[in-house]
């Protein structure tokens, strides 16, 4: 008599639903139309870059940002989030990759 295949699972996994994506980040990141709100939000009551205006240039803003990335510990709270230009967001995020990257070797 035939047997049931094991079941084919990580160890450690969470019991979730297929739809369901894992947090990486362990916290609860809005997702969906939540984030989409948040972001309109964001960009409405910060129409220009705000990393430009300190340097005295205008720009529109078209990203949101994690002031402090989640991967930090920062929050997906609103007074976590800016307006940032693509430029000045590319910017910042090649900036924490690189701190994080040192980081990891200062580890070792």
């Amino acid at each position: 008599m035939p047997t049931q295949p094991p079941l084919l699972r990580r160890p450690g996994a969470t019991d979730r639903k297929a739809w369901q994506r894992a947090s990486i980040y362990g916290d609860k990141r809005k997702r969906g139309r939540a984030g989409q709100r948040d972001r309109a939000q964001v960009l409405a009551e910060e129409p220009l870059c705000r990393a430009c205006l300190e340097l005295g240039r205008t720009s529109a803003s078209t990203r949101v940002d994690h002031i402090k990335p989640l991967s930090e510990g920062g929050s997906d709270e609103r007074s976590n989030k800016q307006g940032l230009c693509i430029p000045c967001h590319d910017a910042k995020s090649a900036a924490e990759r690189v701190s994080n990257q040192r980081g990891r070797t200062a580890d070792r």
